[in-house]
């Protein structure tokens, strides 16, 4: 088969090969800083608000910072639970000439949230965070009165309440290897605090910057660490010029994933070598995608005929005329595993003994040139 066309640039996100989600049944880990700003503080003593009287100036933004831990189920859905601290926010007032007030207020808490995530790029997500916060704020301060007339009075405040609120976040994930992720969050907390008891119950949003690792994200990949594997055979099918060589979709492709990894370029240009070396007359061909028995019927054929297509793409950027070549889905036909999986049990080992299952096959169909 001749080169005919000049090959495309193949765009960058496409050729890491990475996934912005974490590889399902995952953990995760981070921590994350940035701005963390206060709303709606008006500070109450003795259930009489003080803000406007006292003249209050307080100091709402403040450094935030966190810690949290996730679980990936699959691309889409996560859970996570964190700690943050939202920063101490000074405050001080005076009124008149005869009382002053000077404190601080503080919260930091627990958060449990569901995240729900939506690739925007091979390599970035969009997601939301939507849970629930239990917090706990502190207030301390003093009132110093009287001082003017030599009879000062100074009352401590040190208060401390505990609750839990709504949580909402909206956010960015870019994954820059498999395993290391950076995003980029901004999270409300509505209502944490007290004015019975802490003197203000504000709301908090926080922007932040945070890195995460993600464990085990090799698990399904194992044989793209490998050294390169020698380049398929093709097989001869009886009563026809046709060829077909059997690609491992562990090689093309991340788990659950239809873009090509960068070991599956390498591989698929080292195929193309060899097809270009073949030369059939009049030759064409068709990529077959194939899946495992995981999953429903309609996420499979959707999966097989991704992942047909992207190899199919790849070699028309390699230089196979587009009129030449096809793509076709095939799902969870002909699985050359048979029943040998049946009896395995456990997801991992399962998807583990899958694996032959998971392939692309490319047929050549052509005629030899009489010499």
């Amino acid at each position: 088969m001749k080169k005919t066309a000049i090959a495309l640039i193949v765009a960058g996100f496409a050729a890491t090969g990475v996934q912005a989600a974490p590889q399902n049944n995952t953990w995760y880990a981070g921590a994350k800083l940035g701005w963390s700003a206060y709303y709606d503080t008006d500070l109450t003593i003795e259930g009489k608000s003080v803000t406007d009287a006292m003249k209050l100036s307080q100091r709402r933004n403040q450094v935030g910072a966190g810690a949290f831990v996730g679980y990936q189920v699959n691309p889409y859905i996560g859970f996570e639970m964190g700690y943050d601290w939202f920063g101490r926010m000074p405050y001080k007032g005076d009124e008149l000439v005869n009382t002053s007030l000077s404190g601080s207020f503080r919260l930091q808490g627990i958060q449990l949230a569901t995240k729900l995530s939506y690739p925007i790029l091979p390599s970035l997500d969009i997601y939301t965070r939507l849970g629930a916060m239990a917090w706990r704020a502190d207030a301390k301060g003093s009132v110093t009165s009287g001082f003017l007339t030599g009879s000062s009075q100074i009352t401590e405040i040190r208060k401390h309440d505990t609750g839990v609120s709504p949580l909402v976040a909206l956010g960015v994930e870019y994954a820059i290897t498999k395993s290391i992720a950076t995003r980029l969050d901004y999270q409300w907390v509505d209502n944490a605090g007290d004015t019975s008891s802490v003197g203000m119950r504000p709301d908090n949003g926080m922007l932040t910057l945070g890195l995460s690792y993600r464990f085990g994200q090799s698990d399904y990949t194992t044989s793209a660490a490998m050294p390169a594997a020698p380049l398929p055979q093709p097989v001869l099918v009886p009563g026809a010029e046709v060829r077909r060589f059997t690609l491992n979709s562990e090689v093309l492709f991340a788990f659950n994933k239809s873009v090509l990894r960068a070991e599956g370029h390498q591989e698929l240009d080292r195929l193309y070598a060899q097809l270009n070396s073949m030369d059939p007359k009049n030759s064409t061909a068709i990529v077959l995608g194939f899946t495992d028995s995981l999953g429903s019927d309609t996420y499979n054929q959707k999966l097989s005929e991704e992942r047909a297509r992207s190899v199919a793409a790849y070699l028309v950027a390699k230089g196979i005329p587009a009129d030449k070549i096809s793509s076709r889905g095939m799902g969870k036909a002909n699985p050359v595993t048979g029943t040998a999986c049946h009896h395995v049990k456990h997801r991992h080992a399962m998807i583990e003994c899958l694996a032959p299952d998971r392939r692309v096959d490319i047929e050549i169909h052509g005629t030899k040139e009489v010499r």
